[in-house]
């Protein structure tokens, strides 16, 4: 099959119909390797379908000193619709006899690492959906931080979109000051550079667990919040 069978922009608006924020194809053939699929693995899956949901303003808004019962809600939930998107995307893709595998919106394959099986944010990159920010946040042009990622990986030959390498943060130190973890280093993010030039990820977890004790969830949100890319 042809990738006129199923073209690029189609899925982009299909999903975006369904509820997606954003939707980006990204050429993943240079990756290596991910730190939950081997190389031989992910060889057979050079398209991954970055997909988006702006998260709601107004809870984001409300992450002043710490996360609320209502963003750990939210989080789950827009988790769960991620999750609801990118299973029928799988389906319709292997009815037309391509590979697909979806990656969870928010599951954790190392824990000793603290990385996902592939890393939303590796294919959200890769289809210029935005840069990797200071927080080590994805941060889209349109949404800044505020937007939860879903990822289905594939073999269609689909149109991918060009990828973004180098960060657009400049000066701006808003995350850096405010994180209470002391997690975020304040260096700028370049493509293939080693998350912990940048954040520290063990000491955001220490933070994080500290914040499920309160509201039931592992999150934050204050990076989130303070980041003025997409804010209103």
């Amino acid at each position: 099959m042809n990738s006129d069978n199923i073209p690029s922009v189609e899925i982009k608006n299909d999903l975006k119909q369904k509820g997606a924020s954003l939707v980006g194809i990204a050429d993943i053939t240079e990756l290596k390797k991910t730190f939950g699929i081997k190389s031989s693995e992910l060889r057979k899956y050079p398209r991954a379908i970055s997909i988006g949901i702006r998260l709601s303003d107004d809870i984001i808004n409300g992450i002043v000193n710490g996360p609320t019962l209502e963003y750990a809600q939210h989080y789950r939930d827009i988790n769960n619709k991620l999750d609801s998107l990118t299973a029928p995307l799988v389906k319709e893709l292997r009815e037309k006899s391509y590979k697909a595998r979806a990656i969870p919106a928010s599951k954790r394959y190392s824990q000793k690492k603290l990385a996902a099986e592939f890393p939303h944010k590796t294919a959200a990159i890769l289809s210029g959906l935005g840069w990797i920010g200071k927080s080590a946040l994805l941060i889209s042009y349109d949404h800044g931080a505020r937007v939860r990622y879903g990822t289905v990986l594939t073999n269609a030959p689909l149109k991918a979109d060009d990828s973004q390498r180098t960060s657009n943060c400049g000066s701006c130190r808003a995350c850096v000051v405010a994180c209470p973890a002391k997690a975020i280093i304040g260096e700028h993010w370049t493509f293939g550079i080693e998350r912990e030039k940048i954040f520290d990820a063990f000491k955001c977890l220490e933070h994080l667990r500290i914040q499920e004790k309160k509201v039931g969830e592992t999150v934050c949100g204050i990076c989130v919040n303070v980041c003025p890319v997409g804010k209103q």
